[in-house]
């Protein structure tokens, strides 16, 4: 008797490989080639492919995976070692750290007072979007049509993430490359999905992907990533005398401290504290 040993998270229980999953793969560990010259990769058991290679890499090929979207597009990704070791982490201070404050109204407030607006490609496509999906629910269900019904909908979609990844990439390189250190706040994005009202505006958003792009981006250059602690007040504390505003709600966006008389707008106050408490956080340990 056979019996199956899994552990189960919260997504639930594992699937299998089916068919008809929208994005199929398969890795290879070894016994393909890559040929820069005439721009092709040989497969086992498949042979050579004509490809679009996006650079030449140097070092050791190691496994190469070989994907298919939704819109039967093929990518091969190669993982490969270049025998080069991580930078050194550079040094950093209150002049050459930045705080970033997430939002859904602007992407992004710098605690330098800069303010990035949130593109929103999903909001933007929401017309067209419902248009497809109305047509893809009169089609015959096995139908030609329902393929190409489907397919639209798939193009609209990686259209939409095509958008949404070049945004996030330009923006967490530039981040990167300016400063030596990046102070952020957890967030607990899945909770936040659960508001169904402004669940539709953070998956748009889409934070973890961004902070995944400037973490990796960072350690590549030698730069830190400094957190605190999602339950820290950032909005509600004055950066410049300290004062706890309890009163302040999530409609006020702006707001003058009683103590001192600072007039705060809600986002770039919050960055603000942001670095500040990374900053303390980080010279606490230190200590």
């Amino acid at each position: 008797m056979h019996s199956l040993v899994f552990s189960v998270k919260k997504k639930g229980f594992p699937k299998f490989k089916s068919r008809k999953n929208p994005l199929q793969s398969f890795s290879v560990p070894q016994g393909y080639d890559v040929d820069f010259e005439t721009h092709k990769i040989r497969l086992p058991k498949i042979g050579w492919v004509k490809t679009k290679l996006h650079r030449r890499y140097e070092g050791i090929s190691k496994t190469a995976t070989v994907s298919v979207t939704p819109t039967s597009q093929f990518y091969i990704s190669i993982l490969v070692d270049d025998g080069q070791e991580q930078p050194v982490v550079q040094h950093f201070d209150e002049n050459t750290t930045v705080g970033v404050d997430v939002g859904i109204k602007d992407f992004a407030i710098l605690s330098n007072g800069e303010k990035i607006g949130n593109p929103r490609y999903l909001k933007k496509s929401l017309l067209r979007m419902k248009v497809l999906q109305r047509r893809l629910s009169r089609k015959q269900k096995g139908s030609n049509n329902k393929n190409k019904a489907k397919q639209a909908m798939a193009k609209l979609h990686e259209i939409i993430h095509n958008q949404r990844n070049d945004f996030q990439h330009k923006l967490s390189f530039r981040l990167v490359c300016e400063n030596q250190a990046i102070a952020l706040e957890t967030l607990n994005v899945a909770g936040m999905l659960k508001n169904h009202k402004l669940a539709q505006h953070i998956a748009d958003a889409s934070w973890s992907s961004f902070v995944t792009q400037l973490e990796y981006k960072a350690q590549r250059h030698g730069k830190t990533i400094l957190r605190i602690g999602q339950f820290e007040p950032s909005s509600k504390i004055c950066s410049k005398c300290g004062y706890y505003n309890r009163k302040l709600s999530l409609a006020d966006r702006d707001w003058v401290c009683p103590d001192c008389g600072t007039h705060h707008d809600r986002d770039i106050n919050a960055a603000i504290n942001i670095r500040k408490f990374a900053l303390d956080k980080q010279n606490s340990i230190g200590i």
